[in-house]
């Protein structure tokens, strides 16, 4: 399927080795891509070295089947380039407790290390924790 319009928001930044994504979905394929293609470069200088994902997510926290599939397959591919774990914080979202269940299967079936937590200090400190070990081995 194709020519659906941008459904979703995602925004990007890092600090440190620490990926933070921060979005308002739903989300469908088109959004996930678009997303993909502004913020390729910055996630690729991660690249190399143990990095960490924090997902933080408002509105309705689902993405479409052709997206989830795609986001199952980005997760896989980016564990091959160094990212350690996910720690994901879904309390601003509409339905916390479907976005666990939905989130879970996602990062599940891509053979992730995640974690939900209730605040983005909590999250960052566990993520650090995780790149530390990764980095000592």
């Amino acid at each position: 399927m194709t020519g659906f319009t941008v459904h979703g928001s995602l925004d990007l930044h890092i600090q440190d080795r620490i990926l933070f994504i921060e979005g308002c979905g739903p989300w469908n394929l088109e959004s996930v891509k678009d997303a993909y293609n502004r913020f390729g470069p910055l996630v690729e200088s991660l690249y190399g070295s143990p990095w960490g994902s924090l997902v933080i997510l408002h509105g309705d926290p689902i993405y479409v089947p052709d997206a989830a599939d795609h986001i199952i397959k980005t997760i896989i591919n980016e564990r091959k380039k160094g990212n350690v774990a996910s720690a994901i914080l879904v309390g601003e979202s509409n339905s916390p407790e479907f976005a666990k269940r939905h989130l879970s299967e996602l990062h599940t079936k891509a053979g992730d290390t995640f974690r939900f937590f209730s605040n983005r200090e909590d999250a960052a400190w566990w993520l650090v924790q995780k790149i530390t070990s990764a980095q000592i081995i």
